[in-house]
C-alpha cells in the first residue's frame, strides 16, 4: 500500500470538512447545499469543535476509510470505476456504524447520527465518493 495515498486521503477529507463547516454555517451558498438536512444538522457539531479539531477528526476517519477500502477491495473493482465507486460508497457507509456506536464521536452522534438515523448512511457514502473522485482527479492532474 502506498502510504502517500493515506496522507492524501487525510488531507482531502480534512479540507472538505472545513468546506462543509462553511456550508453549514451559511458562509458559502451553492446549489442549496447549505440547506440539506445533514449539512444543517452538523451546525451543532461544528459549534462543539474548533476548525482544526473537526478537520483532524474528519481527516483521521478519511484515512482509516481509505485503508479499509483498499484492504477489502474485491478484484472486480480493479480497472472498473463503477465497481470501485460502489465499493467506496459501501465502505464509507459502513464506517459510520462504529462512529455512531463506539462512543468515540459523542458530538457527531448527538448532532448528526441521532437526528438522522437513515440519512447518514447515504451522506457518509456520498462523502466517500466525493473524496475518491477528488483523489482520482488529482492523480490524473499530477501525473500529467
Amino acid at each position: 500500500m502506498d502510504y502517500q495515498y493515506i496522507v492524501v486521503a487525510f488531507v482531502i477529507t480534512a479540507l472538505y470538512d472545513v468546506l462543509l463547516r462553511m456550508f453549514s454555517e451559511g458562509k458559502i451558498k451553492f446549489l442549496g447545499i447549505e440547506n440539506i438536512n445533514w449539512v444543517v444538522a452538523l451546525r451543532g457539531y461544528f459549534q462543539k469543535h474548533t476548525v482544526l479539531a473537526a478537520a483532524l477528526i474528519a481527516g483521521f476517519v478519511g484515512a482509516v476509510a481509505y485503508v479499509a477500502i483498499v484492504k477489502t477491495m474485491p478484484v472486480q473493482c480493479n480497472n472498473n470505476i463503477i465497481y470501485y465507486m460502489l465499493w467506496v460508497a459501501f465502505i464509507s457507509a459502513i464506517i459510520g456504524i462504529p462512529m455512531r456506536y463506539s462512543g468515540l464521536f459523542p458530538h457527531l452522534k448527538t448532532y448528526y447520527y441521532d437526528p438522522l438515523p437513515i440519512t447518514t448512511i447515504f451522506s457518509d457514502a456520498l462523502s466517500g465518493i466525493i473524496v475518491a473522485v477528488t483523489m482520482i482527479l488529482l492523480g490524473k492532474v499530477i501525473k500529467k
